[in-house]
């Protein structure tokens, strides 16, 4: 992990941090952004229902229903970018579930988001410690700020 963020970083959350703001989840916002090499931005994602699937207050306010149905912020990232991503901003860490998938990419190299605050923790913490667990092994960097 490094010490402090760069400049870039710091923009790339930023960046990530407005992306959530167009989710239309009423209870978690997550935004993305994939990047390059040079650093150049890739594409952005947030957490939502796939194209053709109606936002619709029932589907969204009932967690078993958009548990299903949501496609994470950082694979949407991933999935809209047409270069391989090197990097990936998230505002949230990766549950397990999109670790795996970012691992599966293969050409992320590193991962840099923000600490999860108190609440998240309660809710996620043993999910964000596998997950951490999981970039180790694989060898991708998981920076928090």
């Amino acid at each position: 992990m490094s010490s402090e963020p760069s400049s870039w970083d710091l923009k790339f959350l930023a960046l990530a941090e407005f992306v959530a703001s167009w989710s239309k989840d009423p209870s978690t916002r997550v935004g993305a952004v994939a990047v390059g090499r040079t650093p150049n931005l890739l594409s952005l994602g947030y957490n939502g229902f796939p194209p053709g699937i109606a936002d619709q207050p029932e589907r969204l306010l009932d967690r078993d229903t958009k548990y299903r149905l949501v496609v994470h912020a950082e694979i949407n990232a991933l999935i809209n970018a047409q270069f391989q991503p090197v990097a990936l901003y998230i505002t949230h860490p990766p549950c397990v579930r999109c670790t795996v998938q970012i691992l599966a990419y293969r050409s992320v190299r590193r991962v840099v988001t923000r600490h999860p605050d108190e609440d998240m923790l309660s809710r996620w913490g043993a999910d964000f410690a596998e997950s951490r667990h999981l970039f180790e092994e694989a060898g991708v960097a998981l920076d928090l700020y």
